[in-house]
């Protein structure tokens, strides 16, 4: 699965942030958050900022529908951000890879990869 992949200019929780508010800004939403770290504390384990953000929107999960049922496996798509050592790392799916065994959705991925490139690149940018 090709993945694409930046390093925040901002700390982990301001990172989470600032995605939240780009998912929001770009026309996705949260599905659901997983906090990894929180997770392993349960079993006594402790690492580094570790979340996923799973994103989609229900109008692009009906288009998705529309097109192959079968593709309604691929959503939500998840953004990966993680602590490795004193950066914030984030992994974002391609929507275009995902979606590209299934029919009529290539331009439905190519929009949402837009969308996923423009939150990713607001932990690289200067706002504005």
């Amino acid at each position: 699965m090709e993945e694409d992949q930046v390093i925040s200019k901002y700390q982990f929780a301001e990172t989470i942030e600032i995605l939240r508010k780009a998912i929001e800004d770009n026309g996705l939403k949260v599905v659901s958050f997983i906090d990894a770290r929180e997770n392993l504390k349960k079993i006594g384990a402790n690492i580094g900022g570790n979340s996923i953000l799973e994103v989609f929107h229900p109008k692009f999960a009906l288009e998705v529908l529309q097109h192959d049922l079968k593709a309604g496996i691929v959503p939500p798509l998840r953004i990966y951000v993680y602590e490795d050592g004193n950066k914030t790392k984030v992994v974002a799916q391609s929507a275009s890879k995902l979606f590209e065994p299934f029919t009529g959705l290539g331009d439905l991925a190519r929009r949402i990869d837009r969308m996923i490139q423009s939150i990713t690149s607001s932990v690289t940018s200067s706002p504005s």
